[in-house]
């Protein structure tokens, strides 16, 4: 196979979207506004991980304070959102037959690993994974490439043999980063148009689409 390994996203990939976090990353940014500190053009339309580099450049507010702070915003929404997660179309199914097709699998997510615990331990899909990766394992989040990057490395593959599956251009982004192939799945974060403007390798509607996707990725290495 020229495909060892498969890792997703979770929130809008392998579970239906749920996080509400625009209004997260609200709070978080008027907390930051309420320190004095000018944001300029970026608002919490912005991924968080743009905003705290930009904290932490221009304005030399160490990481960990900054990533604090985030924590403290989103975490009451994450918890929310675990309890209501719900597997997307064929989810159980699809990561049946990878592991099954001998596919080695990962999640990795921007949300904390006590989100990611509490949503795999409801649906019942922790034992698929043989690496999970949340934003508590890493120092910078997507559309950073490090929480792919570090997933890839304990699959003990190589890039360009793994598949990284997400919903959102910051999902593709990343993905691209890290030297994956990028499966972008519609209906989550993001309209197909702005996956597809970020470089996403293939689109697809639902998770069983990834199978035929695989097939041709193998298809074209020989």
């Amino acid at each position: 196979m020229s495909v060892d390994a498969v890792v997703f996203d979770l929130d809008g990939t392998l579970t239906s979207f749920s996080l509400r976090i625009l209004d997260a990353k609200r709070e978080f940014v008027k907390r930051i506004k309420g320190m004095g500190i000018d944001l300029g053009a970026l608002d919490e339309r912005k991924p968080a991980e743009i905003i705290i580099t930009y904290l932490e450049r221009f304005h030399g507010i160490p990481r960990e304070y900054s990533r604090r702070i985030l924590d403290e915003c989103i975490e009451p929404y994450e918890l929310e959102a675990a309890e209501r997660a719900k597997l997307r179309g064929d989810g159980r199914t699809v990561l049946e037959m990878l592991r099954g097709a001998g596919y080695r699998l990962g999640l990795a997510s921007n949300n904390s690993r006590k989100c990611v615990e509490i949503i795999l331990a409801r649906l019942g899909i922790r034992d698929f994974f043989d690496v999970i990766v949340s934003r508590d394992d890493a120092v910078r989040m997507k559309p950073h490439e490090e929480i792919i990057v570090k997933a890839i490395e304990r699959l003990k593959t190589l890039p360009r043999r793994t598949v990284y599956v997400g919903d959102s251009a910051v999902d593709v982004i990343a993905g691209r980063r890290a030297g994956a192939h990028v499966v972008a799945i519609a209906g989550g974060a993001d309209p197909r148009e702005r996956l597809l403007e970020n470089g996403a390798d293939f689109i697809i509607d639902e998770l069983d689409e990834l199978l035929e996707v695989l097939e041709v990725i193998e298809e074209r290495a020989l």
